[in-house]
């Protein structure tokens, strides 16, 4: 009996947002949040960014033909960032434009770890956490 070789693992690069002002965007994610602009292109049909934190990604999509803003929907549900110092990237997301939702809260149920949640610009959650003991970057 022969066994097939084993496929090459599969790595999620980048999760893309559509947003109504691409250059707050951008601001809010790497100023804010901590990632860094691995590239900046553009089709005929829109603008778009793509930001690092280590190997995640987002690319922040503008259309160029779309004047409402995006709509969440109930499809997404958040973006998910970890981080030693939730308190501090908290209180930096919101000077760059976030909306703080829930404030940084230890849950001892959950090993101590501490969850804050907050909305971006055009308004997707995102849920900053943080484990203790660990640097999370």
């Amino acid at each position: 009996m022969t066994s097939e070789p084993a496929p090459p693992a599969t790595v999620l690069s980048l999760t893309a947002i559509r947003v109504t002002d691409l250059a707050k965007s951008t601001e809010f994610y790497t100023a804010g949040c901590g990632f860094e602009v691995e590239r900046e292109f553009a089709t005929a049909g829109f603008d778009a960014v793509i930001l690092r934190a280590g190997p995640a990604g987002i690319e922040l999509i503008a259309p160029r033909a779309e004047p409402e803003p995006p709509q969440p929907g109930n499809m997404f549900v958040k973006l998910v960032l970890n981080t030693p110092d939730v308190p501090g990237l908290l209180a930096r997301a919101c000077r760059y434009g976030g909306t703080e939702e829930t404030p940084a809260t230890v849950l001892p149920e959950f090993g101590g770890m501490t969850i804050a949640i907050l909305r971006d610009p055009d308004g997707y959650r995102i849920e900053l956490v943080g484990r203790p003991g660990t640097d999370d970057h």
